[in-house]
């Protein structure tokens, strides 16, 4: 198997753990998209940044860590005897990309929390809006802030 198509699977391994993340999170499978609210711009990844950045971070902790961590890309066919790619390496790759991918649902988490906070501050209190927003995910309790 060459380096090339065990990278790819180890890109692809992480894509699925960024998968995983955005079905586990607020964020769903959601297409990405920029929300504005006040003066607030959110910039929500969706499931395919989360894919994109679960990837990227699986690649970089294989190409750090892995077998070919000191192996030549450019300039040589053959690959060093005994490496190859083995579970380990494929199942940390999808655990890397779980940790990418909620990396960057956080970020977007975090946006959408200090927009609402701030939508709510200029609002009147509301007692049951309030209970409302404690209990709800950020996506969740900034549209309940938009409809006090």
């Amino acid at each position: 198997m060459s380096l090339w198509l065990m990278l790819g699977v180890v890109l692809l391994a992480g894509a699925a753990g960024g998968l995983l993340n955005a079905y586990f999170t607020d964020n769903g499978f959601v297409w990405p998209r920029v929300e504005t609210v006040g003066a607030f711009t959110v910039t929500r990844p969706g499931f395919i940044g989360s894919m994109l950045v679960g990837g990227v971070a699986a690649t970089v902790s294989w190409g750090l860590y892995g077998p070919f961590a000191s192996a030549s890309v450019l300039g040589r066919a053959e690959l060093p005897p005994g490496a190859g790619l083995t579970l380990s390496a494929v199942v940390g790759a999808v655990l890397v990309g779980i940790g990418g991918g909620k990396w960057l649902t956080d970020q977007a988490d975090k946006s959408l929390l200090k927009a609402a906070a701030a939508k709510a501050a200029q609002k009147s209190p509301n007692a049951d809006a309030a209970a409302a927003i404690a209990a709800a995910r950020p996506a969740r309790a900034l549209e309940i802030v938009q409809k006090m």
